[in-house]
């Protein structure tokens, strides 16, 4: 098969283009088919090879304006759309591609949904950290710097429990080191903050001992009290029911990356969470500061770090091969009638 992507912005820093195109293109190729990435504008030669041979069109999300003009260009190719938003409706898209069964549940206005993990290809070779004991506990936080607001209250509470009898080093890596930390901000600990790059992250990533990646904000500290005492056990509403807070978008993109450098992760309540621990069938997850606090300590411990660490890069390896992920992708397309 043929699949072509056309995109806009060819930044390799920004992780929807590195993933879902530049990867995802290679690891077509590499399964035997073929694919091209196309940026910028689609000239009449780029137009007349495209419809020449090409089986789909995949539009990464900084393209979607761009929608309605391709498919007026190409009216019997298949064209697929990337990660779009949730209130993007449009009659011109055959398929799409998410990153996580929570994005999956989002796009109910479209039949043809498939779900292509956020694998990055350039961590794949990275021997994993081997972990040594040590006094201090580096924990580190790589994302968009909102997330950090997750904190709140209860990794914020965690942390500074622990740290009166641990040294913690907290290590941020974000696109904006310079942001304002306010809400969930730690009191009492070291931070560091880095800026991402693709030429730093591993170094950073592997001088750390744990990951975590919150997803889920704890919504039981913003909603009307009235309204976390309300139980009626009828209609199934007790007062130890969760209140959570989480992005449609929600996947495993983040934790994968500890993964693949060897540090365990601290796993929140999001779905997308349970489905690789379901793998391991090792449940590391937390909620409130006490499971938060639980799991960090349990992991203080440098020789059961080491153990998960190759767990879960023995079945990130088996379960989250790219290429074989892509195979499943073009089958997915080939079927769309």
């Amino acid at each position: 098969m043929q699949i072509d992507f056309f995109t806009v912005n060819s930044d390799d820093n920004i992780g929807s283009y590195r993933i879902w195109v530049r990867d995802l293109s290679r690891s077509i190729n590499e399964s035997g088919n073929s694919s091209r990435i196309f940026s910028g504008t689609i000239s009449e030669d780029i137009a007349k090879t495209i419809d020449s041979d090409s089986d789909a069109i995949v539009i990464c999300k900084s393209a979607c304006e761009f929608i309605p003009d391709i498919r007026s260009a190409f009216k019997n190719i298949k064209i697929g759309a990337i990660n779009i938003p949730r209130d993007y409706i449009s009659k011109d898209i055959d398929f799409v591609i998410v990153g996580s069964p929570e994005e999956l549940c989002s796009m109910g206005n479209y039949e043809n949904v498939f779900i292509y993990p956020l694998i990055e290809r350039q961590f794949e070779n990275i021997k994993i950290k081997n972990h040594e004991e040590a006094e201090k506990l580096r924990i580190c936080f790589h994302g968009h710097y909102p997330h950090l607001g997750k904190f709140s209250p209860s990794i914020c509470q965690a942390l500074e429990n622990i740290s009166s009898n641990i040294e913690i080093e907290l290590v941020i890596i974000t696109g904006n080191p310079e942001f304002d930390w306010v809400i969930g901000k730690p009191n009492g600990i070291k931070i560091e903050n880095h800026k991402y790059s693709v030429d730093t992250i591993s170094e950073i990533i592997q001088s750390c001992d744990i990951g975590i990646v919150p997803n889920v904000m704890d919504m039981s500290v913003y909603l009307p009290k009235s309204t976390i005492e309300f139980c009626h056990s009828d209609i199934g509403l007790y007062n130890t029911d969760y209140q959570i807070r989480f992005k449609n978008k929600t996947n495993g993109g983040r934790a994968y990356v500890f993964y693949q450098h060897g540090l365990p992760v601290i796993h929140d309540l999001s779905p997308s969470s349970f489905e690789f621990m379901s793998k391991t069938g090792r449940y590391i997850v937390a909620h409130d500061a006490k499971s938060w606090e639980k799991e960090i300590r349990r992991l203080y411990n440098h020789k059961l770090r080491n153990i998960i660490s190759n767990e879960n890069k023995n079945i990130f390896e088996e379960h989250y091969n790219p290429v074989n992920k892509a195979k499943d992708l073009l089958k997915f397309i080939k079927d769309i009638k």
